[in-house]
């Protein structure tokens, strides 16, 4: 910091003071009453301006020292730290600082985060897809095209809708798009997407619907309905049965099946990203993301999902949902 900088910051404080002091000169100089020799007079100034300027000098060098070690410190990547001697005004513009930034070091490690997330995820993703893409070539290359082919090909379908959900879930609010819709006619477009694997494995399918209008996004609630039943398909023996059900009083979808179940030790962590559980690692290569973005996806929508079951009897998934819409019809009836 240099006088002039100095000066140009107090230049509201040296005008304030040479007025203050020009009008208390013409005043004890017109004043009649007041009898005061000029050279009295012009003493009086240089002593009031001579303590001035020593304040002016004592505060430029402790301010001229704060700078110089503030910019030493910026330079070296160091935020500084709020001394006692500093006034109270630095004192505070250095807390703000000191917010500042660890509101950027949380930033930057949520980016991280994110994008070590999104690393790992990619790579067991690729790794899964491999699999259907070969057993697709093969079928090709052998001139081999049995019914199993659209299995792989709906498998792969699969895999890239929930990479495009994964990376939809980061922002929310642009990628969905949320009204009223009957759930009759969600399920069973769900129910269509997975008829092939229903004909394959020769699974049964009860239903037991009724007239349900929540508020949600279609594409994010077909998600989580395909996963819960392309789970249930998969955990499920041939010839068994899968039973989807609409409670309209408690405002939920049941899925269950009588499939393998879920291990009672596995049941607290089926929605951790990641976790496939033990039936996970011996029936089929999973990566364990598939329920975790359900959950992720119903908790951006206000939905509810449950998961129970008993090993080697059943499982029973449920998606729940709020009464707004109940609670705005009921307010629309008793305005009008």
């Amino acid at each position: 910091m240099t006088w002039k900088n100095y000066l140009s910051d107090h230049l509201s404080l040296l005008l304030v003071f040479f007025f203050s002091l020009a009008t208390t000169t013409v005043i004890i100089w017109l004043d009649p009453n007041i009898h005061i020799h000029i050279n009295n007079l012009l003493y009086l100034l240089f002593i009031l301006i001579l303590l001035f300027s020593i304040y002016l000098l004592f505060d430029f060098r402790k301010k001229k020292s704060f700078y110089r070690d503030a910019n030493e410190k910026v330079h070296s990547g160091y935020i500084i730290e709020p001394l006692q001697t500093h006034t109270s005004e630095i004192r505070l513009w250095t807390q703000l600082l000191h917010i500042q930034k660890d509101q950027y070091e949380k930033k930057l490690e949520q980016i991280h985060n994110e994008q070590k997330e999104w690393h790992e995820y990619m790579t067991s993703w690729v790794h899964e897809i491999k699999t259907p893409i070969s057993v697709t070539k093969m079928m090709i290359e052998t001139e081999q095209i049995p019914n199993s082919m659209e299995e792989e090909i709906d498998k792969i379908e699969h895999l890239v809708d929930q990479a495009l959900y994964y990376n939809r879930t980061s922002d929310f609010s642009k990628d969905y798009f949320i009204q009223e819709w009957n759930i009759e006619q969600i399920i069973k477009e769900a129910i269509k997407g997975n008829r092939k694997l229903f004909l394959s494995k020769k699974v049964k399918l009860e239903l037991d619907l009724a007239l349900l209008e929540v508020l949600t996004d279609k594409k994010g609630l077909l998600f989580i309905l395909n996963q819960f039943l392309s789970n249930s398909l998969k955990y499920t023996e041939v010839g068994g049965m899968i039973s989807v059900q609409i409670q309209q009083k408690e405002r939920r979808i049941v899925i269950r099946d009588n499939g393998i179940g879920i291990a009672a030790e596995d049941l607290p962590r089926v929605f951790q990203k990641g976790f496939t559980g033990k039936n996970g690692r011996q029936i089929a290569a999973s990566t364990g993301v598939g329920l975790y973005l359900a959950n992720r996806i119903a908790s951006k929508l206000g939905h509810q999902l449950t998961l129970h079951s008993v090993e080697g009897n059943y499982t029973e998934a449920s998606i729940s949902f709020s009464r707004t819409v109940d609670l705005l019809r009921e307010e629309y009836l008793i305005r009008t």
